[in-house]
């Protein structure tokens, strides 16, 4: 959604920080504990831009699969008023099989964002375009995402992007934002390949912002999801 600022999916959103952000999240796929995901990252802002790092963590004792990462988002500057963001993120992907070991990989992501008029924004991200290291190099998820923003008041902006995945078929969502009050915000979405929906609720108090989701997967069932974010 909108003023995402931690980055968890487009480096380029960490260009437009202008304060600390400290940002936790976590999520259990489909209810199942086995499938429990948990992340953390920090933002530091500086004179054009920002750096990153995060950590998460995926899976159960006989199956885990650890993220590490670091990277930094800038402002560039072009014609009279306009600017483009844009981010790198390196990941250092370890996975770890009962009786079977460990292995790792490296891959980088990265990202750009471009407003185009006041409402309206677009951005591109590829995951993992690079992958440089690692026995797992070949097995990291690779795609593309491209998406816009439509944001014509503070209490109003829809998103669409389309993803697609190397192994996967074409993806497409959408999603919307309503903020009824400045403390409270309304959120939905739907997607494809395969089918899902989603809804959640946002909440602001000075520096602190707290988001509640959950996700339905056609087949699968809900994913419940929450993040905390700080920032000072």
């Amino acid at each position: 959604m909108p003023n995402e600022a931690a980055g968890q999916v487009n480096p380029a959103a960490w260009a437009q920080a202008d304060t600390r952000i400290l940002a936790l999240h976590g999520a259990q796929l489909y209810g199942l504990p086995e499938l429990r995901f948990a992340a953390v990252r920090l933002v530091v802002p500086l004179r054009k831009g920002a750096i990153a790092g995060g950590a998460s963590a995926f899976g159960f004792d006989l199956y885990r699969h650890f993220v590490l990462d670091a990277g930094f988002g800038r402002r560039f500057g072009f014609g009279t008023h306009r600017q483009i963001h844009a981010g790198v993120r390196a990941e250092w992907n370890q996975v770890y099989i009962a009786n079977h070991g460990q292995a790792g990989a490296l891959g980088l992501t990265g990202g750009v964002l471009l407003p185009i008029t006041p409402f309206i924004s677009l951005g591109a991200v590829a995951y993992n375009l690079v992958t440089v290291a690692g026995p797992l190099r070949s097995d990291l998820r690779r795609s593309l995402a491209v998406g816009a923003v439509w944001q014509p008041s503070k209490t109003f902006a829809m998103t669409t992007d389309v993803t697609k995945e190397v192994r996967s078929p074409l993806s497409m969502s959408a999603g919307l934002e309503i903020r009824l009050i400045d403390v409270l915000a309304l959120r939905g979405g739907i997607a494809s390949g395969p089918r899902q929906a989603s809804g959640g609720i946002g909440l602001s108090l000075a520096s602190v912002r707290a988001d509640f989701a959950a996700q339905r997967h056609e087949i699968l069932g809900w994913t419940p999801s929450m993040s905390l974010l700080y920032s000072w």
